[in-house]
């Protein structure tokens, strides 16, 4: 190794551990004060909390190696340039790619790291901090309440204590408002003397056994026959016990505020991730087929290939509200009596007639109320349903008396298999988006590993423009193209949510974005131009602008 070499790496290291843990330990700090009213006075130990704390900042291992790079790489490379080192290199012929060449070897080691901790430390850690926190939980729930303080921790329901015995289980001087009912302007208020309260059935329980109370419950309003006031039950109950159970499931990190079940795959692998998305695919194809499938069934009789086309599904199916239609034959008269007269028939045959001609040009809403043209005409390939002599026949061979029980039957099927499609489009519609949250997932675990790599030629060419080192200047720059990269993650996160881009383009958004930025910057450094902000603030904004922009 050469002495160019060993001094670059030696320098970058030593700042990329401390940057490491300032980073993590600011990005912890921020999920405390996010979550710290959420989590104290729940009954948790210093140590209870460190282990979590522990387990969370593990989680943040990914996101924190980025900052790590980039805040090392501008020290680094401004601290050389203001020691005019990196001017002493340059002029000995030694190109700032190759005076960059052994930090960007340890960037990719980084980036290989935060892979590995994405595939391994990540998933492991989330799994034992959710675990954890269900345990400590369930354990601490009954030092939720405390004395004199009111409790609403519980659905709609109030509890305030007045006295706790140091047993933790004895309680006296006990007041329960219960909003429970559908009314929640009516009052519902109990009071007891005493009594105790614990967990059963290994923590899904909470149990408030109480002695010596009153129950004061108002019940739903009713107006007097003949009156027009109303009046307002009243109901007062004394008990001598009274046992009331609380489902301890909506203390579950699934329900509670931090979420974590409801997003399995920060809790994958890449070959879990793949496993995953590759049965989301399957199933996304098998449904497709099903659908078009009963289409053809539905609409030619037969499934022929040349009846309908594939990239019909989907218009069929946002258009399958069947809804208006049925309303539509619902309007056929149709006569019980068998003795109806000849007349009655004929009236009876013109207006089923004029069936195929509502359905052709009527509009049915979806579930979103958009109006959209039926297709129905196009997908039909039957040359005997446009045939109204055809549909004749069909009618008067029916006996009067089974009309209804035909049109019944027929909105029956339709209903069917409207409902059946529909399931089969909600079932693809959520297939999909698992897809691409899936998409997403898998790709940020490489996708933060490059942005390191793009980060060092970010911060190593601005290091050697501003010539400044420390955590000062540089930490400043540093976290404003951290912020974009942070804002470019949410962006993207929030757009697969929102079904507006696909999982791979979101997870690659933020390395797009910065590209430009490693790219402009590198070329400045290599050219030795210098960045003047204040010059730049003074060109375009002083009354006297000169020719050139200062750069």
């Amino acid at each position: 190794m050469k002495k160019i070499d060993k001094l670059i790496s030696t320098s970058f290291i030593g700042p990329s551990f401390l940057s490491f843990f300032v980073a993590t330990f600011v990005l912890v700090m921020q999920f405390l004060w996010k979550y710290i009213d959420e989590i104290l006075g729940k009954g948790f130990t210093i140590f209870e909390m460190l282990e979590l704390i522990f387990y969370y900042s593990v989680t943040l291992i990914p996101l924190s190696v980025p900052i790590t790079i980039l805040i090392s790489s501008v020290m680094v490379f401004g601290d050389m340039a203001e020691k005019y080192e990196l001017s002493s290199m340059k002029s000995a012929g030694i190109s700032l790619l190759r005076i960059m060449f052994p930090s960007i070897i340890v960037a990719i080691f980084i980036g290989l790291f935060s892979i590995l901790a994405s595939n391994f430390l990540k998933p492991a850690a989330n799994l034992q901090f959710q675990k954890r926190f269900l345990a400590l939980r369930k354990q601490k729930s009954a030092l939720a309440i405390e004395e004199g303080i009111f409790n609403n921790a519980f659905n709609e329901t109030i509890i305030r204590v007045n006295k706790i015995d140091n047993d933790g289980r004895g309680i006296h001087d006990v007041l329960i408002y219960d909003h429970t009912q559908n009314d929640k302007s009516l009052i519902g208020v109990m009071s007891a003397k005493g009594g105790e309260m614990y967990t059963a059935e290994e923590g899904r329980y909470f149990v408030m056994k109480l002695d010596s109370g009153i129950q004061y419950r108002e019940l739903e309003k009713k107006s007097k026959l003949g009156s027009s006031k109303s009046e307002i039950p009243f109901m007062r109950t004394y008990f001598d016990q009274w046992t009331k159970s609380f489902d301890m499931n909506q203390f579950d990190a699934e329900e509670g505020i931090l979420n974590f079940n409801r997003n399995k795959e920060d809790m994958m692998n890449t070959f879990q991730l793949f496993r995953s998305i590759d049965s989301f695919q399957s199933n996304i194809i098998n449904n497709k087929e099903k659908i078009d499938s009963r289409i053809r069934i539905l609409f030619s009789g037969t499934p022929s290939e040349n009846e309908i086309n594939l990239t019909d599904t989907t218009q069929v199916i946002q258009n399958l509200k069947l809804n208006s239609g049925l309303k539509e034959m619902s309007a056929v008269s149709i006569t019980k009596d068998t003795s109806e007269s000849g007349i009655e028939k004929k009236n009876n045959i013109s207006t089923v007639k004029k069936i195929p001609k509502i359905i052709e040009g009527s509009t049915f809403k979806d579930t979103a109320g958009m109006e959209m043209p039926v297709i129905l005409k196009k997908l039909i390939s039957q040359k005997d349903i446009h045939n109204y002599q055809t549909i004749n026949h069909f009618v008067e061979s029916i006996n009067p008396t089974d009309y209804r029980d035909v049109v019944v039957k027929a909105q029956t099927d339709l209903s069917r298999d409207r409902d059946e499609l529909l399931m089969l489009k909600n079932t693809n519609y959520d297939f999909t988006k698992l897809n691409h949250k899936y998409m997403l997932r898998l790709n940020q675990q490489y996708s933060w590993a490059v942005i390191c790599i793009i980060f060092l030629f970010i911060g190593a060419p601005l290091g050697s423009i501003i010539r400044k080192g420390g955590y000062g200047y540089p930490m400043l720059v540093a976290i404003l193209f951290y912020m974009i990269f942070i804002i470019g993650t949410i962006l993207g996160e929030k757009l697969v949510r929102n079904e507006s881009m696909s999982g791979l383009k979101a997870a690659w958004l933020p390395c797009l974005i910065l590209t430009p930025f490693a790219i402009l910057l590198t070329i400045m450094a290599i050219r030795d131009i210098k960045f003047n902000p204040a010059a730049i603030f003074d060109f375009f904004f002083s009354k006297k602008k000169s020719k050139d922009m200062p750069i």
